[in-house]
């Protein structure tokens, strides 16, 4: 008849060795790949929780000898054990992965401090055969210190055990509700909370790019109005340079058109160019062009179009230069383009 602690000994070396635990411990695949699956106690005492109960060799063959499932076996010198070769351990296929996903749990409302093994005894004691707990953990930046969370993943023998776990209307530890969800719909929630998270980040860093790149105050619209008249993106860039002291930074306007956008390249310089005119016209060799600075969400509708044309352009631009669709310096693009943002 085992004792308390000798029952506690095997219950933590059967864990080791374990169908659940021994086909996915690579240093455990490791080391009985050198010796028939055999492993020396030497290195099992080396395992915090098991030095924990006991770090005496004879201590912990005395208490496998006395195991009732015989999982694991003890070499004759007493100094080596293995899973025993009867029983050997399921293969860890993309099936068996499945399978203990299943019945895995994941179960928040634990004191962070509450040891293992008491969380274990509870569960074992109150909701079915436990095949394996872990506490959830994490690395506080400040300290550089592991520490625990309030939560565990608990995997059970059997999916019926889950099942009632996870759906019971209540469970308590310590007077404290639980909260419970199947581990697959837990790992589904966090994988969305991230994607949205990443978004959200994803979102800001374009709208400071924007920012970067389309200053406030920077947009003017312009309108020909004569009726026959041709003009230029060369001519208007030469005017907007002569007027303002500073070349436009894009000129959004195709030949022969009524009206089209300057792009100023730093803040308020349309503003200070508007506030230069005259009845806020410019004109060009004779021709009036008259002249409307974009403010509020129109200059922000402008923007947007702005930016997102820009992104199209550079996804294009890196398709074609693989593609070796067109050549000349990369900054050109292909030639039936507008003038580069």
């Amino acid at each position: 008849m085992a004792t308390e602690l000798e029952e506690k000994i095997i219950k933590q070396i059967e864990y080791y060795f374990g169908d659940y635990n021994l086909p996915k411990d690579k240093f455990l695949q490791e080391q009985i790949a050198k010796d028939e699956g055999w492993v020396e106690l030497s290195v099992l005492l080396t395992f915090v929780r098991l030095a924990k109960l006991s770090n005496d060799p004879e201590v912990i063959v005395a208490a496998l000898k006395k195991s009732e499932s015989n999982l694991v076996v003890v070499s004759e010198d007493g100094k080596k054990v293995r899973r025993n070769p009867e029983k050997a351990a399921p293969e860890f296929t993309e099936e068996r992965k499945k399978e203990i996903t299943a019945r895995s749990a994941y179960a928040k409302g634990f004191p962070p401090d509450e040891p293992l093994d008491d969380i274990i005894k509870y569960l074992s004691d109150n909701h079915g055969s436990i095949e394996s707990c872990t506490k959830r953990g994490y690395v506080d930046r400040a300290t550089n210190e592991r520490k625990h969370k309030n939560s565990c993943f608990v995997v059970f023998t059997n999916l019926e055990d889950c099942k009632k776990f996870v759906e019971a209307e209540e469970v308590k530890y310590k007077d404290v509700e639980l909260i419970r969800k199947y581990q697959s719909a837990y790992i589904d929630e966090k994988k969305e909370e991230y994607a949205q998270r990443k978004n959200v980040k994803k979102g800001k860093q374009k709208e400071e790019e924007i920012k970067v790149l389309f200053p406030k105050g920077t947009v003017f619209h312009f309108t020909v109005e004569a009726e026959d008249c041709v003009l230029t993106r060369e001519e208007i860039k030469l005017k907007v340079t002569e007027s303002s002291g500073n070349a436009p930074a894009y000129i959004d306007y195709n030949k022969g058109e009524k009206e089209g956008h300057v792009r100023m390249e730093k803040e308020n310089g349309a503003v200070e160019f508007c506030g230069k005119l005259k009845d806020n016209t410019m004109e060009i060799a004779e021709v009036k062009l008259k002249i409307k600075l974009l403010e509020g969400e129109d200059e922000d509708n402008y923007i947007k179009k702005a930016a997102e044309f820009m992104q199209k352009r550079k996804q294009t631009g890196k398709r074609g230069r693989r593609n070796n669709k067109w050549s000349g310096n990369r900054d050109e693009g292909p030639k039936n383009k507008k003038t580069k943002l």
